[in-house]
């Protein structure tokens, strides 16, 4: 029996069957963020054209740990023929995207316009919890009718990350979260098909620096990327509500990164809000995702003790050896490649939240992720101002 089960699953979530006549598949299962997959079949495997409908998706198991690693749904088939083959490529995000098809509405318990009431969704507590009621009643079983992701239900709460205050207004719902887990202490959450289910989960991830170590010496690390990238902010100039000279600033720095790599300043705009706080947390935030900027990602190799899935996962800091310097941060990502049911590469992916993920060993790094990381940085900024 292999370590590793492929579904297809249908678009009322029960499956149709194993896919296990497929020639390889990729996933990347990602920290707070939507992952993605990819899978090579021939066109007239089974159940091949199901997989290639609207809706229909897959759900990835691995045995030993009875854990899904990866579900979600078809979004492109790619038919390729040549004289000596016909396959299909087929790709999907996994259900995470549902955080990014919903938007915060500042009344989400109101159907249609005019939204003129409230103009802040604001929530204040746990941070899990936080984020379980903005999941709740913007996509969950207390939204709006026409709202609700189906099947979608509520994990336990865990109540887990500090307390934090949530405004919502017309950001994307993952937007929201991602924002929120940062400020509530680095909690995690995800959505993974649970039975004939999906459920938003939220967790709290583990500190294994000191037990998870990856090095050339161990045999447990095989060939890596190493990336060090300058600082996009070191002092944050934060503005909150007012106009000119009554405009509320609230300025924050990191002394280690400016003695190391001087003074990079950067204007944070928080017009929808005047509370020290939320300012302060706000420029605490931009410093932590824009300070310097490490990535690192290598082949793990499983040894006894130390194994993907059963001794560490997305989201827990593990350590990793290059060059005699130890490096500890949060594995972002892992990228799985599958090839008969078996695992032929595993590489976690660790760096700061928002660095742009290098290349797995062996690839060629892409020269647009830097410019696609302005792009966004920009995109987010422009989405600010629009919902004001």
């Amino acid at each position: 029996m292999s370590d590793w089960t492929v579904y297809v699953r249908r678009p009322d979530l029960t499956l149709e069957g194993e896919l296990d006549a497929y020639a390889d598949l990729e996933m990347v299962p990602r920290f707070n963020a939507t992952g993605v997959w990819s899978v090579k079949v021939h066109a007239n495997a089974s159940l091949a054209a199901e997989l290639a409908q609207p809706r229909w998706g897959i759900q990835v198991v691995h045995e030993p740990t009875g854990s899904t690693v990866l579900s979600g749904t078809t979004r492109l088939i790619d038919k390729v023929r040549t004289p000596d083959s016909h396959e299909w490529e087929i790709h999907g995000f996994d259900d995470n995207v549902w955080l990014e098809r919903r938007m915060v509405k500042p009344q989400p318990a109101t159907a249609s316009p005019p939204y003129n009431t409230t103009e802040y969704d604001v929530r204040t507590g746990i941070g899990s919890t936080i984020l379980r009621q903005y999941v709740d009643v913007n996509a969950g079983v207390s939204a709006t009718s026409e709202r609700r992701v189906a099947g979608l239900d509520l994990g336990t709460d865990p109540l887990v990350g500090s307390t934090v205050t949530g405004r919502g207004r017309w950001q994307t719902l993952l937007d929201l979260l991602q924002e929120l887990a940062v400020k509530a202490g680095g909690i995690g959450f995800r959505i993974v098909q649970v039975g004939t289910a999906l459920e938003f989960q939220t967790f709290q991830p583990v500190n294994r620096t000191a037990t998870v170590i990856f090095s050339l010496e161990t045999q447990t690390l095989g060939g890596y990327r190493y990336s060090i990238e300058v600082p996009n902010v070191n002092y944050a100039y934060v503005g909150g509500g007012g106009e000119g000279t009554a405009r509320t600033i609230r300025e924050r720095a990191d002394t280690t990164e400016i003695a190391l790599w001087d003074r990079i300043e950067k204007f944070i705009d928080r017009r929808d809000t005047s509370d020290s706080g939320e300012l302060d947390a706000e420029g605490d935030k931009q410093l932590a995702e824009g300070g310097t900027s490490k990535s690192l990602a290598w082949t793990a190799i499983d040894r006894p003790g130390q194994t993907y899935l059963s001794h560490y996962n997305n989201g827990d800091r593990c350590t990793a050896v290059v060059d005699g310097e130890s490096i500890s941060d949060i594995v972002q990502e892992t990228r799985i490649k599958l090839v008969g049911g078996e695992a032929t590469t595993i590489a976690p992916f660790i760096g700061t939240a928002g660095a742009p993920a290098v290349s797995v060993p062996g690839e060629e790094m892409d020269p647009v992720l830097k410019i696609f990381r302005r792009v966004q940085e920009a995109e987010r900024r422009l989405r600010n101002l629009e919902r004001r």
